[in-house]
């Protein structure tokens, strides 16, 4: 390929010419990670493709934490046929096929960035909502508990303002290793080509590669899977290191 430039200095144009108009442009003379057959720039459609990552993961994150702390307080310290209902809600839910449910759910409700989100949060709650019931189990016997009770205290007293701040460490180490998940799952509906098509994610990225059959071409099928597990690895660890700060005692180990 041939490219002329002309420039004009009085009237300030500049003129390009191609001698091959269907020319495929790729390398670090034309960009970081060359481009795709659509003469797209790879490394701008990682950049952008990040913050729908990062969003789809945090926001789907906090929904599945939310629910599962609102499950497990109420289940643990309310106990009961209120127990019982939430844990076989729990367990009819873990044992429905997590990405099958979500892309025929994905297919009813749509493809969009909002609709993702709260379904990936939905289907995210079940193993939170355990580990927060256990933990309220063991403090509904604390003696700060029985306190509030013969001081007048209503339950819902009891576990916002006594339970609720003795789990939130862990969940916040939840938050954490909740985020990979989520970015996983979004990446692999894009991948199907299920996710919103006017977005350019990662997993689109990956689903541009194999539809076009170009999975030959290094720069631009492995970038974005480098960025996935990049980025997933990256919250398993600040999961992991908050969980050492939370716990003292796992230092030890």
């Amino acid at each position: 390929m041939v490219i002329q430039v002309e420039t004009e200095s009085q009237g300030g144009t500049v003129n390009v010419y191609l001698d091959d108009i269907n020319a495929r442009i790729w390398g670090e003379s034309f960009g970081l990670l060359g481009t795709d057959n659509y003469g797209r720039d790879i490394f701008t459609q990682l950049m952008h493709g990040s913050r729908i990552s990062i969003i789809i993961g945090i926001f789907s994150a906090f929904i599945a934490v939310f629910l599962g702390v609102l499950v497990g307080l109420s289940s643990g310290y309310i106990g009961g046929w209120v127990d019982e209902l939430l844990m076989r809600i729990n367990d009819i839910l873990l044992t429905i096929p997590g990405l099958p449910f979500l892309i025929v759910l994905t297919a009813v409700l749509g493809p969009t960035i909002v609709s993702v989100i709260i379904l990936i949060g939905f289907l995210g709650w079940m193993g939170i909502a355990r580990l927060i019931r256990s933990q309220v189990l063991t403090l509904k016997t604390k003696a700060f508990v029985e306190a509030s009770k013969a001081s007048g205290g209503s339950s819902w007293h009891i576990i916002f303002r006594h339970l609720m701040p003795n789990v939130m460490t862990m969940a916040y180490t939840q938050l954490a290793l909740t985020v990979p998940g989520a970015i996983v799952t979004e990446a692999a509906l894009s991948f199907l080509g299920l996710g919103d098509p006017f977005l350019q994610t990662w997993g689109k990225m990956l689903h541009d590669v194999q539809y076009y059959g170009a999975v030959a071409e290094w720069w631009w099928a492995v970038p974005p899977g480098i960025c996935i597990a990049l980025l997933s690895m990256s919250f398993v660890f600040i999961g992991y290191a908050l969980d050492d700060i939370f716990n003292p005692k796992l230092r030890g180990r």
